[in-house]
């Protein structure tokens, strides 16, 4: 028969050993998976780089052998002016030719997500603290249908959301695929830059390891990004590889690929730190990675962007006012509209249609206006307009739609109502007009609320525009040239000063005009009046001094953006008084006005319908100028010609279409 197995305990030396042995390895678990997090992360973020690498390498291969470069040939770095804005020019401040603008580094990457699809998660390494995915769906405020592919930079505060750094894609050394292929296109962030969520490493603690500098590791380990716990960094080269270096002096020549060579001719280990925004590589095999500074990024999200255009229709504005001709009386304490594309459909509707003036019974006054007040044509350029009139039996709507879709193709095509079917005879007149005012430069934000004082009394703090920095950029001086001065009315005391501005002189073939001047018993009397004292002003002895904006004057101009539908409804419902028109009334007569005023320029979109169916139903030449436009003033745009009559004309008495600072939103 078998014995039973009889176990011996452990001794107590044997526990002793046991639990020695447990503590060691719970000791040394926090050491293997931070190791193991730390390889993970680094493994993840070469994986990004690779992704970036070859989506750059097809960017290339569409554009030139160009790697990314946001903006113009001549565009600068620096803060981009509009992120989310409706196209490239307004987006980095290109000026009318094209060329000029700013750009941020993150924006050049951003190519890759607008123009190749790379998902935004790629621009995030798991090491790099303070910085996280960009999601849209994080911004408020994007007008609707807003898209990855819509934007140009990785929102507001770009910095927050990418990253790596970049070789300086802006001046003379900007990266080809015909380069070396060792030269370094990206890396994790520059140590020597600050970042989201760290400041900048003092370039005394580095030192190169290699003769003749004799460093020692530590100090060379200085040099290193901390992404990745001063390690290394994940290198991404021309070629399209990607490497792990545990130095920094990784580039053609054992250049520092953080810093600005020493050498004119080569790179460098050991170099100067570059300076945003005026760094440049030093010599065409000079690798200089940078990344976008928290600077360059607004000081609230407001303060940094073009406000959106607040939608409204007139019947809801309580202090605004949109009149049909120039000598429609001013309402008292309210804005005053004018724009041209009812003007010029009615004219359609009198010269086309019935070929007389048109008679409206019960709306004689009003009619006996329009009838008398023609637009004249050559005020606008062709290519801005597009005017006509005719039967909708006769295919006018289906004309109107395809004209507009050759003229405007950015724009949406016009869509008609059902009672344009459906009522008898119907005719209609259509006008439309899109006019876009770049400015040379973009001005700068004006960092803090403006207060508009309207004229009852009451301040409104407002977003604005001015021209004045505190940190002076490379456009400064030319964002003070374009500015003339037009008139300028010292008067008896700062509320008494009067003044006129031409907000950039070198528009073609539009000027845009600020002035604030006493209100006028109607528009086309303010217009004439201000006519009057920029003619008068050119006689001023001291005119060629006062008509620049000197280094001691200051120019504040507030945000006016609307789109405004608005419908003469004293004109609906009439019936026409000319002969064989009796039986036709007007049922609808529609403008709509989509105005933006804006540190990029201005931009006039407009559209007017006017349809009818047949049927019922000295010493102070010392003193600083505030060119600041806190009181009520008048907004002209017109063409660069003598006398020519405006398009847009707008008495802004209060602050009802401006934005309220600090909400995002209008009153």
């Amino acid at each position: 028969m078998a014995k039973p197995y009889n176990a011996k305990g452990l001794t107590r030396v044997e526990v002793v050993v046991l639990v020695l042995v447990g503590i060691i390895v719970l000791s040394l678990a926090p050491v293997v998976l931070r190791r193991a997090r730390v390889n993970s992360n680094r493994t993840a973020c070469a994986a990004n780089l690779a992704a970036l690498g070859k989506a750059m390498l097809v960017y290339a291969n569409d554009y030139g052998g160009e790697f990314p470069r946001a903006g113009s040939r001549v565009t600068t770095w620096g803060e981009v002016s509009q992120w989310d804005a409706p196209d490239r020019r307004r987006a980095f401040g290109l000026a009318a030719d094209g060329g000029g603008g700013r750009a941020t580094i993150s924006s050049c990457f951003y190519l890759l997500v607008k123009h190749i699809g790379v998902p935004t998660k790629h621009f995030v390494c798991p090491g790099d603290r303070g910085t996280t995915e960009f999601k849209l769906s994080e911004i408020p405020g994007l007008r609707a249908g807003f898209t990855l592919a819509d934007a140009w930079d990785f929102g507001p505060w770009s910095h927050r959301h990418c990253s790596y750094a970049y070789h300086i894609p802006f001046g003379l050394f900007a990266l080809k695929t015909t380069d070396e292929p060792g030269m370094a296109v990206a890396a994790d962030h520059n140590p020597w830059i600050r970042g989201p969520d760290r400041d900048p490493k003092p370039l005394a603690g580095f030192r190169p390891d290699l003769p003749p500098f004799k460093g020692t590791p530590q100090q060379a380990r200085a040099g290193n990004s901390v992404s990745h716990r001063e390690e290394g960094q994940n290198v991404l080269f021309a070629d399209g590889h990607v490497a792990f270096q545990e130095r920094s002096y990784c580039g053609l020549d054992g250049d520092n690929i953080y810093l600005v060579s020493n050498s004119l001719q080569q790179g460098s280990p050991l170099g100067s730190v570059p300076i945003p925004p005026m760094a440049v590589p030093a010599n065409r095999r000079d690798s200089v990675l940078v990344h976008d500074p928290p600077e360059f990024s607004p000081v609230s999200y407001l303060a940094g962007r073009v406000p959106e255009a607040l939608q409204v229709d007139s019947r809801n504005l309580q202090q605004t006012a949109v009149v049909a001709t120039l000598d429609c009386p001013l309402p008292e304490h309210k804005n005053a509209i004018w724009c041209s594309t009812f003007q010029i459909a009615w004219d359609r509707f009198k010269k086309d249609l019935i070929g007389e003036p048109l008679q409206l019974l019960g709306a004689e006054e009003l009619a006996g206006r329009l009838n008398h007040a023609e637009y004249p044509a050559g005020d606008i350029e062709a290519k801005s307009y597009y005017a006509t009139a005719g039967f909708v039996k006769r295919g006018i709507i289906e004309q109107i739609q395809k004209d507009m879709a050759r003229r405007f193709p950015s724009e949406p095509v016009p869509v008609f109502g059902r009672e344009y079917r459906a009522l008898p005879d119907v005719v209609v007149a259509y006008a439309y007009l899109n006019v876009d005012v770049g400015f040379q430069d973009p001005y700068y934000a004006n960092l803090g609320t403006f207060n508009f004082a309207d004229s009852a009394g009451a301040r409104t703090g407002v977003t604005a525009f001015c021209a004045q920095t505190s940190v002076q950029d490379g456009s400064y001086a030319r964002v003070r040239e374009q500015v003339e001065v037009l008139h300028y009315d010292y008067g008896q005391s700062p509320e008494a000063v009067q003044f006129a501005v031409d907000l950039c002189k070198h528009t073609q073939p539009y000027q845009v005009i600020l002035a604030r001047v006493p209100r006028g018993r109607t528009l086309g009397e303010a217009a004439q009046a201000l006519q009057s004292k920029i003619a008068e002003f050119k006689s001023d002895e001291d005119y060629e001094i006062l008509r620049k904006l000197r280094p001691i004057d200051t120019l504040i101009v507030p945000d006016v953006l609307f789109k405004l539908t608005h419908h003469f409804s004293e004109l609906l419902g009439k019936y026409f008084g000319n002969e064989q028109w009796q039986s036709h009334f007007i049922f609808e007569a529609l403008q709509k006005i989509d105005f933006s005023l804006s540190r990029t320029g201005v931009v006039v979109k407009s559209e007017a319908r006017l349809s009818a169916a047949a049927g019922r139903s000295a010493p102070q030449l010392a003193q600083p100028r505030r060119l600041h436009f806190d009181r009520p003033f008048l907004i002209c745009v017109r063409k660069r010609e003598p006398n020519a009559t405006p398009f847009f004309l707008m008495w802004v008495d209060n602050a009802e279409l401006m934005q309220q600072y600090g909400t995002g939103e209008g009153r």
